[in-house]
This record gives structure tokens, sequence and C-alpha cells, in this order.
């Protein structure tokens, strides 16, 4: 019996390994496209495939990097097979792709297919697309958008976004008020106005209506990513990061949440959650300065400054127009009491803005520890010319 019940438990353990390796390649590949390096997309989305051949989004997203790499019969090829195991799925990569081809015919045709499919995205959205743009002139296309495509609630979204990104929010409002007379179990329309409450401001109506959202559509990722950025507007980071917990659950390929959430842990005095976070964003992201920066803040706050070092001379090698990456690196030396590295970093800070007084009164600080009163004054009395009321305390204390 004992024999059975390890065999069932090793099998279980083979599965969920598998289950989770496949998704980790899955998403090291969403993350590949976002940082347009589409090559290792491609080799993760491979391994995905490798791992499990019967997911649609595996071959949709494999078919995606092809296309920017140029490949298009290899993405045409898995364009087809998304549709293949999910119709219509790939109709728009195709249409894309034959719009590279020059195939006006068959680009309309699959264009048609996506637009009477569930897959189907916003009129902007295609019409921006740049993959059409050598057939936007011609005939077919004129006639494909005579035709009525989208739904009274996709045509709301549409105005909904041009009046929101004009700043019409009361007719924005109204808009949607009487599209929920109409259709009062619609969660997006909801969202919609808790959009436009959080745009104007009206922080406690934006929660009211996203919550609405959300009783009706609680699979929804983005209703509560909306709501976790109304949390933080109003002080409440607990519930900012359960919503944005809850949205990582429905969909983990919103990679901006784990910083997002990093950083509302950091807020929280909880550096080892907002490490957790980072980490793993750094895995999809090694690169990615805000992270990085964050990092090395938390690393700080735990004193553990070698650590902050490491991850500050990171964004200072990827990120050297910023003068950030130096003023992080030197206060972190300044902890460690590397004080020359410290002024060297500063310094490096003034060259790219020397207008910032606070990085003036840094450098100034450490003269002063360092017992170089001279140089120490001549940076105090810079930070003082800028407006800094902390240098004019410094200045009648060491300068006078």
């Amino acid at each position: 019996m004992r024999q059975i019940l390890y065999i069932v438990l090793f099998v279980l353990i083979y599965f969920q390994t598998n289950a989770q390796t496949e998704n980790e390649h899955y998403l090291k590949g969403l993350a590949g496209l976002q940082r347009n390096e589409f090559k290792q997309a491609v080799a993760e989305f491979d391994k995905a495939i490798n791992t499990e051949n019967n997911k649609y989004y595996y071959y949709l997203k494999r078919g995606e990097a092809y296309f920017w790499l140029g490949e298009y019969l290899k993405a045409k090829a898995d364009f087809n097979e998304a549709s293949q195991l999910e119709r219509y799925s790939g109709s728009m990569g195709m249409a894309m792709t034959y719009a590279k081809l020059g195939n006006i015919d068959l680009a309309i045709r699959h264009l048609e297919d996506h637009l009477r499919s569930p897959f189907r995205v916003s009129e902007k959205s295609i019409k921006l697309n740049k993959a059409f743009e050598s057939i936007e002139n011609s005939r077919k296309w004129v006639e494909l958008w005579r035709k009525r495509w989208y739904n009274s609630f996709e045509k709301l979204e549409q105005e909904i976004d041009y009046l929101s990104k004009t700043a019409h929010y009361p007719e924005a409002l109204e808009l949607i008020d009487v599209y929920i007379s109409k259709y009062p179990d619609n969660a997006g329309a909801y969202a919609l106005k808790g959009r436009i409450n959080y745009a104007m401001g009206k922080i406690r109506e934006a929660e009211v209506n996203f919550t609405k959202a959300i009783s009706l559509d609680s699979e929804n990722p983005d209703f509560r990513k909306r709501r976790a950025d109304v949390y933080v507007k109003s002080g409440n980071f607990p519930m900012a990061v359960k919503d944005i917990s809850n949205a990582l659950k429905s969909d983990p390929s919103m990679f901006h949440l784990y910083i997002k959430r990093a950083g509302l842990y950091y807020r929280m005095d909880a550096g080892e959650k907002a490490l957790t976070d980072l980490i793993r964003y750094l895995d999809y992201f090694p690169a990615d300065e805000e992270a990085l920066h964050l990092s090395g803040k938390v690393y700080i706050d735990q004193e553990k400054y070698y650590s902050a070092l490491k991850y500050f001379s990171i964004n200072v090698e990827n990120h050297s127009e910023n003068p950030r990456s130096f003023i992080d690196r030197a206060d972190a030396y300044v902890s460690s009491e590397n004080y020359k590295y410290a002024i060297d970093d500063y310094g490096m800070a003034l060259d790219l803005d020397p207008t910032n007084p606070d990085t003036w009164l840094s450098r100034g600080k450490v003269y002063i520890k360092m017992g170089n009163n001279k140089q120490a004054c001549y940076d105090i009395t810079r930070a003082v010319h800028l407006k800094s009321r902390e240098g004019i305390k410094l200045y009648k204390e060491y300068c006078k």
C-alpha cells in the first residue's frame, strides 16, 4: 500500500513540476516579447510547446515573435496552428502576415474572420497597426470598414476612450449612465465609469464602481488592477496588495504588477515580501531600472549595503544616462563608509544634472565627513544658490 502511495505521489509531483516549467517558459517567452528580444522569446515558446503542444496561445505568441523577426512563413504556420486548436485565434496574426507578404485578398479575408471572432480587438488598434500600412489605401480595406463589426458596448468603449483623452468627463459619464440604464448588469460599463471617476479625482465613486464591476465579473484581472490604483490613491495599501495579488492569480503575465506590489510592500515596511516580488520581476526583466532601484533601496533599509551596491551598479552600467543611478550608488557608498567612491558617483550625477541641490548637498556632507571643509563649503554654497533650505543651515554651521 505504501509503495502505491509513493507512486501516486511521484506522479503528482511530476505533473505539477512539468506544469510549472511549462508555464514558466511561456511567461519568459511573453517577457521576451515585451523586451523585444524575439529570438529568446521563440526559444522559450519552443520549450513550452515541447512540454505541451495543444495550447493555442503558445503557438499564437511564438507566431508573434516570428512575425517581428520577419520570418513570415514560420509566423503563418504558427498562427494557422493556433486557429486549428482554437478557431479564429490566429486570424489577426494571419491577416498581419499576409498584409506583410502583399496578399491583400487573404489579409482582408483573415481580418474579417478576426472581426467576427471573440478575439476581436478594437477598431482603433487595427487601424493603427503598422502591419496594415501597405493595404490601408486599398478598395477592399475601405469596403471592410463600411460594415458594422462592433457591438454597442465596444462602440461605447471607443467613445469613452476618446472623451477621456480629451478630458470631456461629464459627457463620458452621461453616455455611460445611459448605457447602464439599458444594461444594468454589464460589468464593463461600471469599470468604464470607475475609470472616469478616477480621472476626475472622485476616488470614493471610483471604488464603488470598480467594486460593482468585480461583483458582476470577479474573474477580470483588469478590474482588480484598476481598483488597486484607487486603493493606492486613498492610502489603503493592504487592499491594493490584495487586489494586485488576485489579478496576478488570474493573469501572471501582468508583469508590471509585481513591481507595483513590491513598491507597496516597501512602503508598508515589508522588505522581504518586496524583494520576493522584485527578484521574480527581475528574472523576467533583468535590466529594469525601477526594479533595480527599488531592490537596492530595500537592501539599504536592511543595512545590506554590498547587496544594494550590486543592484545599483547594474543600473549604472545599463542606465548611465540617468543621474539617479549614480546618486543611488553614491548613497550606498556613504552608508558603507566608502566616501571616495561616493564622491566620484555624486560627481558623475552632477555632470548629468548640475541643477539638483540635493546632490550638491549630499556631496558636501561627504566632504565634511572626510574633513575637507573647503570643498564641502563649495558644494553647500551651490546647494544654497539652488534654494536648498538644509543647505542654508549647513552653511551657517560650517562655512561662516
